[in-house]
């Protein structure tokens, strides 16, 4: 058989080992759905109506939880297996320890990092990444794959599918409504026109150049500088009718 023949078919293989992890074997084994329909749930309202643009740290640090919380589970699941005489290998046992350990120091990292303010987490702590590393191993700890080699390579060899994937939606499906609304609250909150920025500065407002303590007064004066500062800014000036009148 020629080379890039075998090649491909290796590839294939890992291809359909990683989409039947992903989207398969959990509904052969219904036990799993209790824990990853509220994960699947959770990634899919999160990514659509928070994340569509981006991550905050807030929800970066919020998504670690799941991460966290699914190596508590799987090392529940794991020792359950071999309480039961299910796993019995010495080696698998390591090697599921170890992906537990890895995956449990990925969600402790995130909250650190975040709790420090490194912005780094707003890239790595997206829920479709913490959601991914979960819903990938999550059927080995319950029996429903295997663990091998094959497995791990495959989860990341495609992971960028699956992330540009989701960009691709993320970027031509329709925003919600409710991320209409965050985005023009957002740009209420930064425009010039709102409490604390031009409008009680430069050009409007209290403070500007047409409002009360403006530079060129008002009509009464009113914390008037150059042309009127006191209350002869506008009545006994110059020029005003009553500045003639003599008592």
């Amino acid at each position: 058989m020629v080379w890039y023949v075998t090649i491909g078919l290796y590839f294939w293989g890992l291809f359909k080992t990683w989409l039947h992890t992903l989207f398969v074997a959990p509904f052969q084994h219904a036990d799993m759905l209790w824990l990853l329909i509220p994960i699947w749930a959770t990634w899919f309202f999160a990514e659509f109506f928070q994340e569509k643009h981006g991550t905050s740290m807030g929800n970066a640090i919020t998504n670690a939880v799941v991460v966290v919380w699914g190596s508590v589970d799987s090392t529940r699941q794991t020792i359950y297996q071999i309480s039961l005489g299910a796993l019995t290998s010495v080696g698998e046992m390591i090697a599921r320890f170890s992906i537990i350990a890895v995956i449990l120091g990925y969600g402790v990292a995130i909250v650190v990092l975040g709790l420090k303010g490194n912005r780094v987490i707003k890239y790595i702590g997206r829920v479709r990444e913490v959601t991914y590393a979960f819903a990938m191993f999550a059927p080995v700890f319950y029996g429903a794959v295997p663990l091998s080699l094959n497995h791990i390579i495959g989860a990341l060899l495609f992971f960028p599918l699956f992330y540009f994937a989701i960009e691709l939606l993320d970027r031509y499906t329709p925003n919600p409504k409710a991320v209409m609304e965050d985005m023009e609250d957002t740009g209420k909150g930064g425009s010039k026109d709102s409490f604390g920025g031009d409008s009680f500065g430069k050009d409007s407002g209290l403070g500007g150049d047409s409002g009360f303590g403006s530079d060129k007064g008002t009509d009464l004066g009113l914390g008037g500088g150059k042309s009127g500062g006191d209350l002869g800014g506008g009545l006994g000036g110059k020029d005003d009718g009553l500045g003639d009148l003599k008592l």
